[in-house]
């Protein structure tokens, strides 16, 4: 049966558009530019006028108008706009890509030359295909250069640092006899939450199940006799919190003489106020290598998805200037493309039914879903109210205990809850490759924390893309939405990043108070 013709813009528009580029001049409609035919819609906008396509030019200096640039007004409640996928995930290589950024010869892990243990411990785990940060990094620390590696979340960042260093630590032990010695870890992994830790040491151990090398967990929130007999055995691998790990340090239960592999993941929060002296306190602590071929000392290597622009800075004295290589995915800091992002201007008033109706609607469609707050009370608020209302559901905030936050994330994981209601601390680095879409019931005060929360759906190994959902309320929640639409049609990368979050959240409560007494 021959192939029906689909018309995808009326025929006058399309003659006007083929007489245009053979004059090879710009195409222009309604006031709109074209480089060529209008192609995939990239925005879609309940006003249409305000659509934007692949091929649409978007000057900056003379910009068209937004979808959201009204949305500061109160008549504009009920607007929305749509940033669809445009391609698959970008975490994986294109044949395309392969030429410039990439390694033409890495098609499996058997090409970085892991030891066969690593490579039967990959299998078990179903891992066949290497990310493009894996592809990236990984020689990089096979070489023993210090690395500073950024990547969009959700890329398969892990392994790009265990699988080299397990490597090398099996290989130590094989060619030299390096064993591990009570209180004296050969491989420290830093992180900023328990969850995070206890995530990566379950990995480690998966990787490391065929190496005979050992691993353990060193967290917040013990108490001393319990941190004094986790580090009672000997231990070639250890995952840790700062400040648990700084505590067994000046107790002298751990020393850092045999660390030959530093890790700090999350590098964006753990140079941040909160972490920042203890991360730098841990770091002085431990003879860091100057070069490659300096392999008495330990080679260290920070990861993120979301990098700070000063932390090469923030490292001076820690590390020796010119012997950190930083890696880089081009799609950093941007949307990922793969992943359709919806914003709808909403009435306060309206916004907890709107969120009603989107969770329900997934629990009909047995949709893994996960709803963020930007406080604790929130959270606890829109739990309840989802109970209320017959929703069943689970909610993870910092108000509660680790081993109830943790026992209740298992359940979202195992699938015996699909919906979970949690603030910031469910957004960055924890791998749920379960949830399909993220619901922003609260908009996030700054651009990072809206990389993260969007980064838990369309992760590595998710079965679905996923989608977002966030529901735009007030007026500061729009300056945000502003930069990620412009960025999207400018195709360049999302500002502010690394913007200073304490002074936003004092500028915003400013302005509620203002709003409060205005109205």
């Amino acid at each position: 049966m021959p192939e029906e013709n689909i018309i995808r813009i009326p025929t006058k528009i399309a003659k006007k558009i083929e007489t245009d580029m053979k004059m090879k001049g710009r195409i222009r409609f309604r006031g709109r530019v074209f480089t060529g035919q209008p192609g995939k819609q990239i925005i879609a906008a309940k006003r249409t006028e305000y659509s934007h396509y692949v091929n649409q030019h978007f000057n900056k200096f003379k910009p068209t108008r937004l979808a959201s640039q009204g949305w500061k007004h109160s008549r504009s409640c009920g607007d929305h706009f749509t940033i669809n996928n445009t391609r698959g995930n970008p975490a994986f290589p294109k044949k395309s890509d392969q030429g410039s950024e990439h390694n033409e010869s890495v098609t499996s892990f058997s090409d970085f030359h892991l030891h066969e243990s690593l490579i039967n411990g990959l299998a078990s785990m179903e891992i066949e295909q290497p990310t493009n940060v894996q592809i990236l990094t990984i020689p990089q620390v096979m070489r023993g250069h210090n690395v500073l590696c950024a990547a969009e979340t959700g890329s398969g960042k892990t392994l790009s640092y265990l699988l080299p260093m397990l490597h090398q630590m099996k290989t130590e032990t094989e060619k030299l006899g390096m064993k591990s010695a009570v209180g004296l870890p050969r491989a420290l992994v830093l992180l900023p939450a328990r969850e995070l830790a206890e995530q990566v040491l379950a990995v480690a151990r998966r990787l490391s199940k065929f190496t005979e090398l050992s691993a353990n967990i060193v967290e917040g929130g013990r108490r001393h006799k319990t941190l004094h007999s986790t580090s009672d055995s000997p231990l070639d691998l250890m995952v840790a919190t700062p400040g648990a790990l700084l505590k067994c340090v000046t107790s002298g239960w751990i020393h850092m003489d045999n660390v030959r592999y530093v890790v700090i993941d999350e590098i964006d929060t753990m140079l941040d106020d909160s972490f920042r002296t203890m991360t730098l306190n841990l770091l002085k602590r431990i003879s860091i290598r100057h070069s490659a071929d300096n392999t008495e000392n330990a080679q260290v290597i920070m990861i993120g998805a979301t990098m700070p622009k000063n932390a090469e800075e923030m490292l001076d004295n820690v590390v020796e200037d010119g012997s950190l290589v930083t890696v880089k995915t081009t799609h950093l800091h941007h949307l990922m493309p793969h992943i359709p992002q919806k914003f709808i201007r909403i009435h306060s008033k309206d916004k907890a039914g709107k969120t009603l109706e989107l969770v329900k609607r997934d629990v009909k469609c047995k949709i893994p879903v996960v709803v963020f707050c930007n406080k604790i009370d929130s959270c606890n608020w829109l739990y309840q109210f989802l109970k209320e209302n017959n929703v069943s559901a689970l909610k993870l905030n910092g108000g509660m205990n680790h081993k109830e936050r943790y026992g209740l994330f298992q359940q979202f994981q195992k699938g015996i809850q699909n919906v979970l209601v949690c603030t910031d601390i469910g957004s960055r680095g924890l791998d749920t490759i379960r949830a399909q879409h993220v619901i922003n019931f609260d908009f996030p005060h700054g651009m990072s924390d809206y990389i993260h929360r969007a980064g838990r759906v369309g992760r590595v190994g998710s079965q679905t893309s996923g989608h977002v959902t966030s529901l735009i309320v007030h007026k500061w929640d729009v300056d945000l939405v502003h930069k990620i639409e412009r960025s999207v049609r400018m195709r360049e990368v999302l500002p502010n990043v690394d913007a200073n979050i304490k002074a936003k959240l004092l500028r915003i409560s400013q302005a509620q108070v203002l709003e409060d007494e205005l109205f």
